[in-house]
């Protein structure tokens, strides 16, 4: 099976059903991140500026309960559906404070992206899906594929 994310229409498509999603990044790129709030790529720990959900076809790789993990429901939701998307971003240089500097060239993997809800309108570059509800029947639906053969996102 494979689920589709238009991003830039804000539509996950499910087994043929729509979800409204989002992936509004903080970013210091657009002034909705303050230069203390670092963030560091998965694996490796290097700064960067984080990114929209990467482009492409990426699989699911699984799903991760608060009841069970015990993940902050406010920033997670209920549910984490976990995928392999990856992308080169730009590692920063940070100042003697810890803060955000410059840019550098240095490209560095980062991974670890989700679809989940949060109570927060902006993600670090996760699908955000709008409501609690939503989260729990996507995974739902996912988790019984999963035991039979791989779930796909495509994502554009």
């Amino acid at each position: 099976m494979t689920i589709t994310a238009d991003l830039a229409k804000g539509c996950l498509t499910v087994d043929g059903a729509r979800f409204s999603v989002s992936c509004r990044v903080r970013a210091l790129r657009d002034g909705t991140r303050r230069s203390d709030e670092v963030t560091r790529a998965i694996p490796g720990g290097a700064p960067y500026d984080p990114r929209p959900f990467p482009k492409g076809t990426w699989r699911i790789t699984g799903i991760e309960r608060q009841k069970d993990k015990k993940f902050d429901p406010a920033v997670y939701g209920p549910v984490k559906i976990r995928t392999d998307a990856w992308q080169e971003v730009k590692a920063w240089e940070l100042d003697g404070d810890g803060d955000y500097l410059r840019e550098t060239e240095r490209a560095v993997r980062d991974e670890g992206y989700l679809l989940h809800y949060s109570e927060s309108r902006t993600t670090l570059g996760c699908i955000r899906l709008a409501s609690p509800e939503d989260a729990e029947t996507i995974a739902a639906v996912i988790e019984k594929v999963l035991v039979t053969e791989p779930v796909y996102i495509e994502a554009t």
